[in-house]
């Protein structure tokens, strides 16, 4: 019926249209709830789809990446080799008369200065000595005198044949005699004298003692062992092989000793705060290392550095050059080499092969591969592959959530 009646369908011709029936009351009370219902249908049918839109969902965020910028920097050409030290001068310190050590002068270890006295021999074998050469030499004085007389008052009377010439040549002999027992005698005295010197044993020259191979009491010749040593600590000698193409390189680019500048690395890690000059070359390589030797001078006032201590060595350039480089943390190595992560202009990543040089500290010299200005990778590699566009953070400001 209540369609019959929205399709217009006919009424009962015994009523009168002045008269409403029920199905037009019915009409009537039902017309507005149905353009209700038809304007709820077409409001919902316009914003369906911004509803779908709104509810569909959303694809993940570009992943995050540190990244670096490659600069140019002045860089220092360098080659790292290991060295050892050695001291300029050690000196094993003998005796060189016999007898007895009487007393040492020093404590092991100690630095002592030059002529500073080392040990002490009995001095009296060598005083009494020294008192029967100078009583020789007198008593050869005495001689040489008589003889020079006699030979004086012979001359005379065999010239005028009162002598006989055998007597004349009797007193030259015997004062030739006595001129050559003269020398031989203050040749004993100075003999003397300098033996008795040597029971003294001082410092050729300052430098630090080690330990005392005799003690007191104990009886010493030449033949013996070294007394001590004494070690020259400042300054010192480091000496390191370098193979011969680094030799030949540096001779072909005409650099010498005064272009570069050696640094010391302690076995602790630590830079050494001294820079030494190259003082030597050895002319003899090495067969078994095709190596050559050089030997550089290096200050030690602080005595950090021992004899035969071994040491890192950096051969430095003094001028700089400008060179590319990169933090170490973008670079991947692979069995073809080394590459790094390069963040495009579009924000795209790019896998970019490269070629590398020297390490300089956080720092790595790349000499093809990149330019000035390129992004690389620092932190997220295991996040991101080449192509994929992603939101990149220089390093100075990198997000506390960035993990690689």
């Amino acid at each position: 019926m209540m369609w019959r009646s929205l399709l217009g369908a006919s009424r009962p011709a015994c009523r009168s249209s002045l008269v409403p029936s029920a199905s037009s009351t019915t009409m009537r009370r039902f017309v507005p709830h149905l353009g209700r219902q038809l304007l709820l249908m077409l409001l919902l049918t316009a914003i369906a789809p911004n509803l779908a839109a709104a509810q569909a969902p959303k694809g993940p965020p570009p992943p995050s990446v540190i990244v670096d910028v490659a600069r140019e920097r002045d860089v220092s050409q360098q080659q790292s080799y290991t060295g050892r030290i050695e001291a300029i001068d050690k000196v094993a310190i003998r005796a060189r008369i016999a007898g007895f050590i009487k007393s040492r002068g020093f404590e092991e270890g100690a630095e002592v200065a030059k002529d500073h006295v080392l040990f002490e021999i009995e001095k009296e074998p060598f005083e009494a000595a020294l008192a029967l050469a100078e009583a020789n030499l007198a008593n050869a004085q005495a001689a040489l005198i008589l003889a020079q007389a006699t030979f004086d008052r012979t001359t005379p009377l065999a010239e005028r044949g009162t002598a006989s010439q055998a007597t004349l040549d009797d007193a030259r002999s015997k004062l030739s005699q006595a001129q050559a027992n003269l020398k031989a005698q203050e040749a004993n005295v100075v003999k003397a004298r300098i033996d008795l010197s040597y029971t003294t044993i001082r410092a050729p020259m300052h430098g630090a003692t080690g330990r005392a191979a005799y003690a007191l009491g104990e009886y010493v010749s030449p033949t013996s062992n070294p007394l001590v040593t004494l070690v020259r600590q400042d300054p010192v000698y480091v000496a390191f092989p370098i193979p011969q193409r680094d030799l030949l390189q540096v001779r072909r680019e005409g650099r010498n000793a005064d272009s570069v500048l050696v640094r010391l690395r302690l076995p602790d890690g630590s830079t050494y705060a001294h820079d030494g000059t190259i003082r030597f070359a050895e002319v003899v390589g090495n067969p078994g290392t095709d190596t050559v030797t050089i030997r550089a001078q290096v200050p030690n006032p602080e005595r950090l550095l021992v004899d035969q201590q071994i040491v890192g060595v950096t051969v430095v350039a003094k001028k700089p050059e400008r060179k590319l480089v990169i933090s170490q943390a973008a670079l991947m190595l692979d069995q073809k080499g080394a590459s790094v992560l390069v963040v495009t202009k579009e924000r795209k990543i790019e896998n970019r092969r490269v070629e590398v040089g020297e390490q300089l500290g956080p720092d790595i010299v790349v000499s093809n591969g990149l330019t000035e200005g390129d992004e690389v990778v620092i932190d997220g590699h295991q996040k991101v592959r080449p192509g994929v566009v992603v939101n990149a953070h220089r390093s100075t400001d990198k997000p506390a959530a960035a993990t690689r």
